[in-house]
């Protein structure tokens, strides 16, 4: 049985709806899925139905956005109580961060570019199957970028930075257990350039903390960091995970495809404990 346990719909920033989430797992023989959209569970209302009925397995959960060391960190939320409030509001305060520097970019930018204006933007809804969000949505619309690099250089060229910050990561990982949830660290590897030097030194502190495992099992990942953060997690009985990031080719890169099945491993070399599986 193969698993991919970090996917995302057109609810944040895909280009694919839960049923052609769905249909892309079954093409690959994928039997069990978690859509972790960022900060949000829309997905849900569609996807527990279809997976049953595509008799696909599903575990619920969301990737949260956090702060760890003056970085962004994001947190990969399973089996969590959906309605539990602190959770909710977490995910409207990330929410608002990123809103908050489209904004902020797009103000900027009216002022060097005649074509868009705050108004215009307020105004304009995003397009689901282009992927993104509104604010990169609306720049390429105006061929203003091209890709999410392009994106992020203009973020760093007009010098934009968020009014309110992310949740620090510790609170975020106590609202998931008071959630009754799991705590998962997406994509250190991807986040720490695979530079061992940085991350080995900060899976005990993480530990610490409280997390209850680690995506040892993604794209970017080298052999040499999906190996430390196995060998980390079977010392101490943590959570083993896997994920692709597949944003339905979205975040694709030259050298780089975030997709269902790039990277396929048994389910017998992960670790869910006792996180519920749906189906």
């Amino acid at each position: 049985m193969y698993a991919d346990l970090h996917i995302h719909s057109h609810y944040s920033d895909s280009t694919r709806s839960p049923e052609e989430i769905v249909k892309k797992a079954r093409e690959l023989g994928i039997d069990l899925l978690c859509v972790s959209d960022h900060n949000t569970t829309a997905a849900y209302n569609e996807l527990i139905p279809l997976c049953k009925a595509n008799q696909i397995k599903l575990i619920r959960g969301a990737e949260i956005s956090t702060s760890f060391e003056d970085k962004e960190f994001h947190v990969l939320a399973y089996d969590f109580n959906f309605e539990n409030k602190e959770i909710i509001d977490i995910c409207k305060q990330c929410e608002t961060v990123y809103a908050d520097i489209d904004f902020e970019l797009i103000k900027k930018m009216s002022v060097d570019y005649k074509e868009i204006s705050i108004e215009d933007f307020n105004s304009y809804n995003r397009n689901l199957k282009n992927g993104g969000w509104k604010g990169f949505d609306y720049l390429k619309t105006k061929n203003l970028v091209i890709d999410v690099n392009s994106f992020f250089k203009l973020i760093s060229d007009y010098n934009i930075k968020p009014k309110n910050s992310f949740p620090s990561i510790e609170y975020v990982i106590s609202v998931i257990h008071n959630a009754n949830g799991k705590a998962v660290i997406a994509h250190i590897g991807e986040t720490m350039k695979n530079n061992l030097f940085e991350i080995e030194p900060r899976l005990k502190k993480l530990e610490n903390m409280g997390v209850d495992g680690f995506e040892c099992y993604y794209t970017t990942h080298t052999e040499e960091t999906t190996n430390v953060l196995i060998d980390f997690c079977q010392k101490n009985n943590m959570l083993i995970t896997i994920g692709n990031d597949d944003h339905g080719g979205f975040n694709n890169r030259s050298n780089v495809i975030y997709e269902m099945g790039a990277i396929k491993v048994d389910f017998s070399k992960l670790n869910l404990k006792d996180i519920e599986i749906l189906g």
